[in-house]
């Protein structure tokens, strides 16, 4: 029986289980967008006095009576309950139905045992070598942020996914941009990881629906620094007063020529070193990040330092391709570095990426895939922000030419113009 556009409940009797007096059990089918899921009536009757068209037992005796006003009220009783769904969640499965009326409990899961589950198996990917450590630990903070919200805002431990609406998000926004100021873009990360967690709860069937699927996390570019053709030639050729500088001046040139981010520059060994397909000297790797291919030619000033540290004792004692500091100390360096070479600009491992994917590339020609692949990107969308910012730089370098690029129009033209 079609109950809505989407229910259909459906009185059936099953002949195939008989019982000894040769009498079938009537059976409740519940179909919903084409799902479907049932259960036993209870009771069971002669096949011919089961009317299969109305789903009902034929004639007034007392058990067609008893049978009939049963599947009357079984009918009313799941529809009162479907409705009661619906109410909660606009997707309503044949399965949740039948035990909202059989007065099943499904185990109620919350938002952090969502979050532990989601971390252990993330931790197993990490342990088999098929996800990044840095990765895990942005996770585990992203728990610490979410414990650390639940106690400010509702003052819990933990919290029911049940009770989460499209409102979580918008507190879980103030709490990490108000409260614990945080910048948009950073607040954005743990929403998005939020959201990704209760999709997560979703397809294993412990939410019915993602309550912040419509919510939106707006990416705002940050100002990248980059260094222009220039920039790199003076740090190029500059002599560096000591040695660790030296080095450190070298470790960002070699990532500003090849993309490298700061920990695969690190882990470089010379089992990434080959000769590829073409006969050129490539570094082919995966990208710690993301796990993609990284493969890389060398330009020659590239292949140039690492021939210089090639029997540099750091290198040789680390199985490593160059002598690199710890991240900290290594931005610290490269601060001493742009003082030297005179540099205005914030030096840090990023941009030394940021400026391979722009000046060194980008502005040179070389197609956007072929950018993201040397990056390791997953998906070119990411790449294209490089992309806007040369376009940026261009806009801006043109309008500095209309300021100085001044020539006389010849008359026709004027005349033209004029017309």
């Amino acid at each position: 029986m079609k109950v809505s556009q989407e229910l259909s409940i459906l009185f059936w009797l099953r002949k195939d289980n008989k019982n000894k007096d040769g009498k079938a059990s009537i059976n409740v089918r519940i179909t919903i967008s084409g799902a479907r899921d049932g259960f036993s009536l209870g009771y069971q009757v002669e096949p011919k006095k089961f009317d299969t068209k109305a789903g009902a037992i034929i004639g007034k005796s007392a058990e067609a009576i008893e049978i009939n006003n049963r599947i009357t009220h079984v009918k009313s009783e799941l529809l009162r309950h479907y409705n009661l769904l619906k109410e909660r969640s606009p997707n309503v499965d044949p399965l949740s139905l039948k035990n909202a009326y059989l007065g099943v409990q499904q185990q109620k899961k919350t938002l952090l045992q969502v979050i532990d589950f989601h971390n252990t198996q993330f931790a197993e990917k990490v342990a088999a070598g098929k996800r990044a450590k840095a990765s895990l630990t942005k996770w585990i903070t992203t728990k610490d942020k979410l414990t650390q919200f639940l106690k400010s805002t509702f003052n819990t431990s933990d919290y029911p996914l049940y009770k989460i609406d499209f409102a979580f998000g918008e507190d879980l926004h103030h709490f990490l941009t108000a409260i614990q100021c945080l910048g948009d873009n950073t607040a954005m990360k743990y929403i998005k990881q939020t959201k990704q967690l209760l999709k997560l709860a979703v397809r294993r069937k412990w939410l019915d629906a993602n309550p912040l699927e419509d919510f939106e996390c707006p990416y705002i570019d940050p100002e990248r620094s980059i260094l222009d053709a220039e920039e790199l030639c003076v740090l190029y050729n500059k002599a560096m007063p000591v040695k660790r500088l030296e080095e450190v001046r070298d470790a960002y040139l070699f990532m500003t020529l090849t993309g490298f981010a700061y920990k695969d520059a690190l882990q470089l060994s010379p089992d990434h070193l080959c000769k590829f397909f073409d006969g050129e000297d490539w570094i082919v790797k995966n990208r710690q990040k993301t796990w993609c291919r990284e493969n890389v030619p060398l330009l020659p000033i590239a292949k140039e330092i690492l021939q210089k540290y090639k029997n540099h004792p750091y290198c040789v004692a680390n199985n490593c391709l160059l002598p690199i500091n710890s991240n900290q100390r290594f931005n610290g360096y490269l601060k001493e570095v742009a003082d030297i070479c005179s540099i205005k600009k914030h030096l840090t491992t990023h941009t030394a990426r940021h400026t391979f994917a722009t000046t060194v590339t980008l502005a040179n020609g070389v197609p956007l895939e072929t950018v993201s692949a040397m990056l390791g990107h997953k998906s070119i969308k990411t790449t294209q922000i490089y992309a806007k910012i040369v376009a940026s730089k261009v806009s801006k370098d043109m309008k500095a030419l209309k300021g100085i690029f001044n020539l006389s129009l010849p008359d026709s033209m004027l005349f033209s113009a004029v017309a």
